[in-house]
């Protein structure tokens, strides 16, 4: 007779080992933790997927209360996201919260908690469920900035553009009673500046975007083109800055923006000092420099104090910083003038 087979043996050919088939367990749902909390929400269970999401393990958080696992204020959460209020009283129905959630290592993720009560013949707690919704957060949060930067480009045109179309509305109706071409003249330059600001917005639109393929850049490579760009007689000094990971085309329009900046307000013999920051680099000249109370507003779209400019250049600038998820603030240089400071790079090499 022959032996029987060994179904032990037969089943881990198929399954693999226990643990494996736990680790899978665990990866498969590591965006989602199913946990219990009592009546007063303290932690009762705390199963593998749990410990998956958060980092803690079961000893660490069982016998605490759920709000451990809740981000402070600190932290940039709202407020109320879990209020302790919510467990004085059994509660009837399912309840969702938004939240910012701390793992064991102190990293943060945004939380859709929900807590549901458990009842049979009596009130008996909450079914816990977390879900990973950082994904979901940023999505929205992108989706805000866009509609908060076509909100913003609509208040231009609508701001910026109805003062042309009256000058060339009226320079019409005036050379229609007159004959007098002049008027003709100031309608022909009235529609090159038109040309003008909507290009200047067509810079700042396509310059928005996200860097998404970063390259290693130098940036006195970088500076140098976008002087020679420029073709002025002023004066370019440049201190050794470290490589950085980014777009070099929408980086050398960055620089030709702050240099315009600088030659336009400081004139033909400014001097431009461009040097390391201990993450980034700085660009500063020694020009009039920036009043105090207008350094936050430089970079507003259509900003401008000087005649005739369209006030986009800087915009242009932070945009480009921005799409590269990097900070830039307008400053003094230490003798005088301006200074912006471009920052939160991590730098190469």
């Amino acid at each position: 007779m022959a032996d029987a087979p060994n179904c032990s043996d037969s089943r881990t050919d198929r399954s693999g080992s226990g643990d494996d088939v736990d680790r899978r367990l665990v990866e498969g749902v590591s965006t989602h933790a199913i946990f219990m909390l009592d009546a007063d929400g303290t932690i009762a269970t705390w199963p593998a997927p749990a410990t998956a999401l958060y980092g803690h393990e079961a000893a660490a958080v069982r016998g605490r209360h759920v709000r451990l696992l809740v981000a402070d204020d600190e932290d940039g959460a709202e407020p109320d996201s879990l209020p302790a209020e919510f467990f004085a009283e059994p509660q009837t129905d399912p309840t969702e919260f938004e939240h910012w959630h701390r793992r064991a290592d102190g990293s943060v993720f945004w939380g859709t908690l929900t807590l549901s009560p458990l009842r049979d013949d009596a009130f008996r707690g909450y079914a816990a469920v977390c879900r990973d919704t950082t994904a979901k957060k940023e999505y929205e949060r992108m989706l805000e900035r866009q509609n908060d930067r076509l909100k913003e480009f609509t208040d231009i045109l609508a701001h910026d553009l109805r003062n042309p179309l009256n000058l060339i509305e009226g320079s019409l109706t005036l050379y229609e009673d007159t004959g007098d071409e002049t008027h003709l003249d100031r309608i022909d330059e009235t529609t090159d500046r038109m040309a003008r600001l909507v290009e200047d917005l067509l810079r700042v639109a396509r310059q928005g975007d996200v860097v998404t393929d970063p390259e290693p850049t130098d940036i006195g490579d970088v500076a140098d083109a976008a002087w020679r760009d420029l073709n002025v007689d002023a004066t370019l000094r440049y201190e050794d800055v470290r490589p950085v990971s980014g777009d070099s085309d929408r980086l050398r329009e960055l620089f030709v923006n702050l240099f315009q900046n600088a030659v336009d307000h400081g004139g033909d013999d400014v001097t431009v000092q461009v040097g390391p920051l201990d993450t980034g680099f700085f660009l500063g000249d020694n020009g009039p420099g920036i009043p105090a109370d207008r350094r936050e507003e430089v970079f507003d779209h259509g900003f401008t104090t000087r005649e005739g400019g369209h006030g986009y250049g800087l915009s242009v600038v932070r945009t480009i910083v921005n799409a590269h998820g990097w900070d830039i603030v307008a400053t003094d240089a230490p003798g005088g003038g301006a200074r912006f400071e471009v920052t939160g790079i991590d730098l190469l090499g």
